[in-house]
């Protein structure tokens, strides 16, 4: 006989804390925003999720992956998983190059192709895919890549 009291339950919360919302509706504004709470950056590669609300003001910021010296597991869910979760209309990838160069590899790409088919099955804007080092960044929607 199955006992289905048994089944788990699942707790998922978002609590903002009601801090003056920061406007990131620029590649420029979204990369100091990011520097700003980003830690190790010429050490290990992360991958982060800046989440929007609809008028491009932060509800958040969520690292997605932390990895080695030159890459960082992305699983695509879980990048949505906090955009749903923070009613975020929009959101921003952001990854850092501790290399510095801030030019994408086809991983990048492959991974920011993955991103905008979830989006748009969601009803979420990828406004921006970002790649940060110290001495600059690379925006995919400044170079059209979104096109």
């Amino acid at each position: 006989m199955n006992d289905l009291s048994n089944v788990s339950e699942v707790k998922l919360t978002y609590e903002s804390k009601n801090r003056k919302k920061i406007k990131a509706d620029t590649s420029a504004k979204a990369y100091v925003l990011m520097m700003t709470n980003w830690e190790q950056i010429e050490y290990r590669e992360s991958f982060k999720v800046l989440l929007l609300d609809v008028t491009k003001q932060a509800l958040g910021i969520n690292t997605v992956s932390m990895g080695g010296l030159s890459e960082a597991q992305v699983d695509v869910r879980m990048i949505m998983q906090a955009a749903l979760l923070a009613k975020a209309d929009g959101i921003v990838c952001v990854h850092n190059h501790p290399s510095g160069n801030v030019k994408p590899s086809i991983e990048d790409d492959i991974v920011t192709v993955k991103v905008i088919q979830a989006c748009k099955t969601m009803g979420i804007e990828l406004v921006d895919h970002l790649i940060i080092a110290p001495c600059g960044y690379y925006s995919y929607a400044d170079e059209g890549r979104f096109d």
